[in-house]
């Protein structure tokens, strides 16, 4: 592809001695070669200490004015070199259009999605520090080794970039400076001689987020470090796929990478529709594309500087990309990495097959072909060919609902019975699912289903962790799911596993509200009147925990349960327990020990029965051979000893807004 160059117009420096004799240079004194512009963005930079949002923070504010420091005295020490040398430092303005229309549509993209999650707005104050940032840096790399500064939008699309994909939180805000760090210094000092031109290897803002995300993955720390998970999350917006093509419209039809965009999305929609034929699921797990890897097919890999320049060489590279991600994907996704790197990690490597791939295509086999195709028409004609048909495929894939339109995996019983199935792949797709949902959607049902996987532990590689269950199910308690809030008082009822007191509170309170609304067969009425019988988030009431129970209903087999435990603990005469009696028989007859040993207890006392000590010891056999060694124990004494309740106590099933049948 041929570029033209873009005009450059030499500016000398503020009071540098370019353009004039070095005499009048002499006698304009040590003021003569000020860096102005640099030290101008730099007190930007400082600045912005006094927004609320920095000053603050203490170790945001520390990190701004750190970089500002440092930059500041990188300034001086140029000023006081560049006086001793007498050489002037001069900066040429350089615009480049491919810099300033990628800006224009990643600034479009990014106010968008501003739109649906404010919190984008809220950084963009820290999206401009990054940005005065790069422009000081880049300015005092290039004078540091003696050129002319070529000013121009070049740091935009890298800071805008970069931003679209990942932030670091602001505790740790100095890492995003040094991510902006590593990608300017690969595009300095990382370079090649290609097609007869010095220029850098690696895509500038995909090289510095490449190594930061190593070193995240190695540690563990991504989500700790980075609202890398909430960005994937909220970047699924309405119709954003729709912004991001006709955006990408404008850079194909401007710098001829559409090749790349169509090669990719073609390959990975292959591969999806190949999966779902093997295994009657979805690979991806929520939606055919995401927002995010359709963007990076748009305006990550297709940088011009880094990308081949031949018609099949892009057409390779957009394949290579598409398969590098989806097997990213799945790999991370099996390794315990959050797989929001999967769209990024493939392009250095790419970068870096760049040569490879052209000198392939126009020295191998297929050179005929891929000359021919570029002769066929003009290249600008054969360009606007090469969108139409990337028009076509869009739409169609829009018309079809292959894109934008509900997905049959974006749903937690979907995958759970996937699950239940053996289906490959299906507990990493069910965690994915429900933590979009509680992320991005902000769902209480899907947070209380995150909480049971952890409860659980049945799905491959999530370790069984009540305190982890414990987060999620507050979290969902929080949204007002009943579900999540019945789950938290069971953990704190009968596990003894809560995340803070508050958490149990407004799970009490949300379920004595729905004992109240919903009456008889609740699940809540029972878990209010287990709290009052044993004084535990409720003061201890019998009298209270009877009127729950009683409520709860006779289809609620805890609550009669409960009922027993009073009648056997002496402290209320209960008219309902010869009612009682009758139904633990049955349950005791399926096999339920514990409704053996309440009526084997109850037979023992005359409570509710008739007193029978043989009838006892029978029905404590059969609780011993079912498993309760509690009622072995028993049995081994020469008289039976007095009713305690059972250890440990049967804990009431767990709740799901998504049951499985």
């Amino acid at each position: 592809m041929t570029t033209a160059s873009p005009s450059t117009t030499t500016v000398p420096h503020p009071g540098s001695a370019a353009g004039a004799d070095a005499a009048p240079a002499r006698r304009a004194g040590a003021f003569a070669s000020i860096p102005a512009l640099p030290m101008l963005l730099t007190a930007g930079l400082f600045a912005l200490n006094f927004l609320p949002r920095v000053s603050e923070n203490p170790r945001l504010a520390g990190a701004i004015s750190g970089v500002a420091g440092g930059l500041f005295v990188w300034e001086l020490v140029l000023w006081v070199l560049s006086n001793r040398r007498a050489r002037p430092l001069s900066i040429t303005f350089a615009p480049v259009k491919s810099h300033w229309v990628q800006a224009l549509v990643q600034l479009s993209i990014i106010l968008y999605w501003g739109w649906f999650w404010r919190e984008v707005y809220a950084f963009m104050p820290l999206i401009l520090a990054q940005m005065l940032f790069l422009y000081c840096l880049e300015g005092l790399i290039t004078w540091s080794r003696g050129r002319t500064w070529r000013l121009g939008f070049g740091p935009m699309p890298i800071i805008l970039s970069t931003n679209l994909l990942l932030w670091f939180k602001d505790d740790w805000f100095i890492l995003q400076f040094l991510m902006i760090a590593l990608g300017v210094l690969g595009k300095q000092f990382i370079t090649w001689e290609r097609d007869g031109r010095r220029t850098h290897i690696f895509n500038p803002s995909a090289f510095g987020q490449s190594l930061i995300a190593l070193v995240l993955i190695a540690t563990g720390t991504t989500n700790d470090l980075t609202w890398g998970k909430q960005i994937a999350a909220t970047f699924e917006t309405p119709h954003m796929l729709v912004l991001i093509f006709f955006g990408g419209l404008v850079v194909q039809f401007l710098f001829h990478v559409t090749l790349m965009t169509v090669s990719a999305v073609a390959t990975l929609c292959i591969l999806n529709i190949l999966f779902t034929q093997v295994t009657g699921t979805y690979y991806f797990v929520t939606i055919n594309i995401a927002a995010p890897i359709f963007l990076g097919m748009h305006l990550l890999m297709t940088d011009p500087a880094t990308s081949p320049r031949t018609n099949l060489g892009r057409v390779v590279f957009g394949v290579l990309y598409a398969v590098g991600y989806f097997v990213l994907f799945r790999v991370l996704d099996l390794a315990g990495v959050p797989t929001f790197w999967d769209k990024l990690l493939p392009v250095p490597v790419l970068n870096l097959l760049v040569p490879v791939i052209d000198r392939a295509v126009r020295a191998g086999p297929f050179a005929a072909f891929n000359r021919a195709w570029e002769n066929a028409l003009r290249p600008a004609s054969l360009n606007l060919a090469h969108m139409g048909i990337w028009a076509a495929i869009f739409f169609a894939m829009w018309a079809t609902g292959f894109i934008e339109a509900p997905h049959p995996g974006n749903s937690i019983p979907f995958w759970k019975k996937a699950l239940a199935e053996g289906k490959p792949f299906a507990g990493h797709s069910l965690v994915m699912a429900a933590g979009a949902q509680a992320e991005g959607g902000r769902s209480g049902a899907a947070f209380n289903e995150l909480g049971l996987i952890c409860m659980e532990g049945k799905v491959p590689g999530v370790e069984q962790s009540n305190a982890r269950a414990a987060k999620y199910f507050a979290e969902g308690c929080a949204l007002r799911d009943g579900s999540a809030c019945a789950n938290v008082a069971v953990q704190f009822l009968f596990l003894r596993q809560w995340r803070s007191d508050e958490d149990v509170q407004r799970a009490l309170a949300l379920l004595e509200h729905d004992c109240n609304r919903d009456g008889p067969g609740s699940l809540s009425c029972y878990l209010i009147g287990f709290a009052h019988e044993t004084g535990r988030g409720r003061p201890l009431d019998i009298g209270r925990a009877a009127e729950f129970y009683r409520r709860a209903g006779w289809a609620n087999i805890p609550a009669i349960k409960g009922l027993a435990r009073l009648g056997l603990s002496g402290d209320a005469v209960l008219p309902e327990l010869a009612q009682a009696a009758r139904l633990l028989e049955g349950m005791c007859d399926a096999g339920d020990v514990e409704s053996c040993w309440y009526l084997a207890y109850m037979h023992l006392a005359g409570s509710g029965v008739p007193r029978d000590e043989t009838k006892a010891r029978t029905l404590l056999e059969k609780a011993c051979a079912g498993g309760l060694e509690q009622a072995c124990a028993a049995l081994k004494q020469p008289e039976l000893p007095p009713y305690v309740n059972p250890q440990p106590m049967m804990v009431p099933g767990w709740t799901s807004a998504f049951p499985i049948n």
